[in-house]
């Protein structure tokens, strides 16, 4: 954009040497008259010329010219979580008890872990994931924490999770991953306990340390963007409409799972895939590898990381951009305009100021669905 108006000045100097040129010929008012208007039509010409192309290929809902291979708006940071290890419930922030002397009516007494819950209905049955990628070392029944996984991630490093529902997705031996799910929150009393809750503890070197040294709740989003269900038959008969190549079933699914697991709305994910890819229209030129990463992960999904992705990846990474992008927003400050703010302290999803309109555009429609 800086190259244009350059430009443009440059060819505004230009057409005052013509009117000064012109000026000279005649000293009369009407000469001088014709001189200006000449100019002027000389300086709209030039300026038709320059934003005719951006004016013509623009996407709906964009203000970008995406004409070529790299269309949309590359992100300009994009991590993963940020952090080394990731914390074990993203449905739930809250801390109802702390690591350390604790008094729970009994006396005080040395609490080693730390208590995630937010009251029975949305605490019991959530989802839990792996810290860090490690081997399962205990998966079933251990005193005092009712049912319990232990995950050994080398170095002396251990992570406990307790007070679990008999449902495990793991078992001795099993090799995790980061961000993998290992089981479910127990319902009702489970172990020694008083309700629902992630009794959650690390080990470093069989000493109990604090839990918050190493993991922070996941940040919160506004309630309008946070998880609910997608609506898949809705959303894919909307793709269908748009000749999308996202209009499989198996693609939803793997979008309303990342927004699960980090408590984003899938329907916020696929109205960034609006923005950034028109959707994928199924008849584009390279639509299969594009809906592998329609979020320009990476910066694109065309070269570098963002083109070794699958979509259910490319899906959870943009989720848990959405979410980091989202800390420190300030208060009355619009949700989806501070994910591309220039001034929001952790990075902005893309480099056009626009961005955030198209999203919200979109969103707003699937919303309805």
């Amino acid at each position: 954009m800086q190259d244009k108006v350059l430009k443009t000045v440059k060819t505004v100097q230009q057409a005052r040497k013509v009117y000064q040129i012109i000026a000279a010929l005649g000293s009369s008012s009407v000469l001088a008259i014709i001189a200006i208007i000449l100019a002027l039509l000389f300086v709209l010409l030039i300026i038709g010329l320059t934003f005719l192309p951006f004016l013509l290929f623009a996407q709906e809902g964009s203000l970008s010219n995406q004409t070529g291979m790299e269309a949309g708006w590359a992100p300009v940071r994009l991590e993963e979580d940020g952090s080394e290890y990731m914390w074990p419930v993203p449905t739930i922030t809250r801390i109802s008890s702390y690591f350390g002397i604790r008094n729970i009516g009994a006396g005080a007494e040395a609490h080693g872990g730390i208590d995630i819950a937010d009251g029975a209905p949305k605490t019991e049955l959530q989802p839990i994931y792996a810290m860090a990628a490690g081997v399962v070392t205990v998966a079933g029944n251990v005193s005092g924490y009712g049912r319990a996984i232990y995950i050994d991630h080398g170095s002396g490093l251990v992570s406990i999770y307790g007070h679990l529902d008999a449902r495990m997705d793991v078992k001795p031996g099993d090799q995790v991953g980061k961000g993998q799910r290992i089981g479910l929150i127990g319902a009702g009393k489970v172990g020694r306990s008083t309700g629902p809750h992630l009794h959650f503890e690390i080990k470093l070197n069989g000493k109990r340390v604090n839990p918050l040294d190493y993991v922070q709740p996941s940040s919160q989003l506004p309630g309008d963007l946070s998880y609910r269900s997608l609506k898949i038959a809705e959303v894919k008969a909307y793709l269908e409409g748009k000749k999308s190549a996202l209009a499989d079933v198996a693609i939803l699914q793997a979008i309303d799972a990342a927004g699960r697991q980090q408590n984003v709305d899938p329907h916020l994910l696929i109205a960034i895939t609006g923005q950034e890819q028109s959707f994928v229209p199924a008849n584009r030129k390279n639509a299969a590898l594009i809906v592998k990463n329609p979020w320009n992960v990476f910066g694109c999904w065309c070269s570098g990381r963002g083109a070794t992705l699958t979509t259910e990846r490319s899906a959870l990474i943009a989720a848990k951009t959405i979410v980091k992008l989202s800390e420190d927003r300030p208060a009355g400050r619009n949700a989806i305009e501070w994910l591309s703010a220039k001034d929001n302290p952790r990075g902005y999803y893309a480099e056009h100021a626009g961005w955030w309109i198209g999203v919200s555009k979109f969103y707003k429609t699937i919303s309805k669905l």
